[in-house]
């Protein structure tokens, strides 16, 4: 929606005015963001934004949600790009949908536990996905695991989120019009930012084109008699 060149712009415009990138394992310091991207639909648009980043000299956080209907982080695929993602010095963690469990601990525990093993990666924070009732208690742990929204994160930092497709841009271009002092949490979500269009339905229309076109040339891979009709 937003478009790469927007992206770059603000990332070099949060350097130009000394604000420095950390991940939120780090000691903070005056001017730090830590930034975070929830990986809701598209794998490949996140690589495509950890590889601008790296370029530019940022790293961020990436949260990856096993549970997804709409990617498969398993996949050979996918995996080379999550793999590319770690090995350029961004951290990969897990986003976690509590909603889908009778039981969120339990559930917690298991994708935890699959996440670490597949992906060879210790996680000691997690985002969850479309928080909702969760909030009422944000600062709980989940299994020993700290997440994004306890108050540390979510309410004793500046927090600004696009979700939705919210038009962050001008906030974030003008910043250091209201800026107060404090950690920034910022959470920017890959699909938002990897193409131009009007608004965000377009976006994901977009998107729904794109899988069509990579599911037909799956199944063209997998079944040599399937023809489009």
């Amino acid at each position: 929606m937003f478009g790469i060149n927007s992206y770059k712009y603000i990332i070099r415009n949060f350097l130009k005015n000394d604000f420095e990138f950390s991940f939120f394992s780090d000691s903070f310091h005056k001017k730090s963001i830590c930034l975070r991207h929830d990986i809701d639909f598209s794998i490949q648009d996140a690589l495509k934004i950890a590889i601008i980043e790296d370029e530019i000299g940022i790293y961020s956080s990436y949260f990856i949600m096993i549970s997804s209907n709409t990617y498969n982080p398993f996949s050979e695929f996918n995996f080379k790009a999550i793999k590319k993602i770690k090995s350029l010095g961004h951290k990969i963690s897990l986003h976690f949908d509590p909603s889908i469990y009778n039981d969120p601990l339990s559930g917690f525990k298991k994708e935890k536990k699959i996440f670490e093993s597949f992906f060879n990666s210790n996680i000691d924070l997690v985002s969850i996905h479309k928080p909702g009732k969760f909030l009422d208690n944000n600062n709980r742990h989940l299994n020993n695991c700290e997440h994004t929204y306890q108050n540390k994160y979510f309410k004793d930092m500046t927090y600004i989120s696009d979700s939705g497709g919210k038009d962050i841009q001008y906030k974030l271009k003008n910043f250091l019009s209201f800026y107060k002092g404090d950690t920034i949490h910022l959470l920017l979500h890959p699909i938002w930012w990897t193409q131009t269009t009007k608004n965000p339905s377009q976006t994901l229309e977009y998107w729904i084109n794109n899988q069509k076109v990579f599911l037909t040339s799956e199944t063209k891979k997998n079944v040599k008699t399937f023809k489009i009709q």
